[in-house]
């Protein structure tokens, strides 16, 4: 995983984390990256501090980015436990996400589900006002 401060036209700053540099350059292309406050797509990395990475044994590194970093290997255990409770305590609504985000938002139906929405189905959401969360893939090694 790799953390990148993002900047939209808008002048505000957010952060995205992305599986490699190569997946981010792909989702920007495709127009995916939105701005959290305007929901632009014109967003591009922001001027960071570098990364210092530190070797510690065999596997063991330390990276220093801001106030709230920790190991990658503790980030990955813990987008672990919120995908298995996310999978454990929601429903899972599939292709239907839009259809059921919809009724969330209207009170027609309680909010813990997940699924999948196309990139048009997210896009309207988010034109709608409808926050939406992406919990990035975890592969097993």
């Amino acid at each position: 995983m790799i953390k990148y401060k993002l900047r939209c036209r808008c002048t505000s700053e957010f952060e995205g984390w992305f599986p490699s540099s190569k997946e981010f350059t792909r989702q920007k292309n495709k127009g995916m990256i939105q701005c959290p406050m305007c929901d632009s797509t014109a967003v591009d990395k922001a001027i960071m501090s570098p990364s210092v990475k530190k070797r510690r044994g065999k596997d063991k590194t330390v990276e220093y980015i801001g106030e709230q970093t920790i190991l990658g290997q503790q980030a990955e255990v813990i987008l672990r436990q919120l995908d298995k409770k996310i999978k454990k305590e929601f429903q899972n609504v599939g292709k239907n996400f839009a259809k059921e985000a919809r009724k969330a938002i209207k009170g027609k139906r309680d909010e813990k589900f997940y699924g999948t929405a196309s990139r048009d189905e997210a896009k309207k959401l988010l034109d709608d006002g409808i926050d939406l969360f992406h919990l990035p893939e975890i592969k097993d090694n």
